[in-house]
């Protein structure tokens, strides 16, 4: 395949998240879709009403909203700007947003031990390059969560992906032409999106890393994290090789009794 389809930029979301071309391609992305996991985690026991939800990586924000709906004090945060801009719009004071990266949750000591439920949908913790990187995500989620507290992490099934790959497909959108193309190397998995935008040629590369069951094991073991619960789908079905999703629900591990 065509070399000049995968440029490697490391910080690829930070441009191509702010762009409103970006906001076209996945704005399909619905609020009852959000309502409908929350409402499925309410029955699960995992969103419990009343207590506080923060969710990170939020986006435009209507997983966020749909954790306000279900009776969470709920703050959110996005790296993207013009995603931030988007969630303010559509929200009152609940839910609250802010920017920040992912990276320096674990500096923000204001939320040290706060939240009852931390979440993280769409596969954000995959995008950096650097293993210290995500570890001082996991990092984070550990600090802002209270004793007894959950984390979500809603992944890809990296299994999945690689038996259901569409190497190449055009997508319009507003009329648009999203010409993609889809790809696992060297432990990631990457979308090549070329495309035309006011009258300019695009090229953005999304890079997510392939991050296994057991990678995450191991990631979140590091800091004192086990995974309690897993679904394969948003209606909260079985895990398994072939499911599309890889949702976590994860505590703290119990300290060891003294001797």
């Amino acid at each position: 395949m065509n070399d000049n389809l995968w440029i490697n930029r490391p910080e690829w979301f930070k441009s191509w998240f702010n762009s409103a071309a970006y906001h076209s391609l996945y704005g399909h992305r619905s609020e009852e879709e959000a309502v409908h996991l929350v409402d499925n985690l309410v029955r699960a026991g995992i969103v419990r009403a009343p207590g506080r939800a923060l969710d990170a990586g939020c986006g435009a924000g209507r997983h966020a909203r749909a954790l306000s709906r279900a009776g969470m004090t709920t703050e959110a945060f996005d790296l993207s700007e013009q995603s931030i801009e988007m969630a303010r719009k559509s929200s009152a004071d609940n839910p609250r947003f802010r920017v920040l990266d992912l990276r320096m949750l674990a500096q923000e000591e204001a939320w040290h031990g706060r939240f009852d439920l931390v979440t993280n949908f769409f596969t954000s913790l995959g995008y950096f390059s650097v293993v210290s990187e995500q570890q001082a995500v996991i990092e984070g989620f550990e600090k802002v969560m209270k004793a007894g507290g959950l984390l979500l992490i809603d992944y890809l099934n990296v299994p999945h992906v690689m038996e259901n790959l569409v190497s190449h497909e055009t997508i319009e959108r507003n009329g648009v032409s999203f010409n993609i193309h889809r790809r696992v190397h060297q432990g990631w998995i990457e979308k090549s999106i070329k495309f035309v935008w006011e009258g300019e040629e695009h090229h953005h590369v999304e890079r997510v890393q392939a991050l296994t069951l057991a990678k995450f094991q191991t990631l979140l073991a590091g800091n004192g994290l086990l995974i309690d619960r897993l679904f394969g789908d948003y209606d909260l079905g079985p895990w398994s090789q072939h499911s599309p999703r890889c949702l976590m629900i994860v505590k703290k591990r119990k300290a060891p009794l003294a001797r």
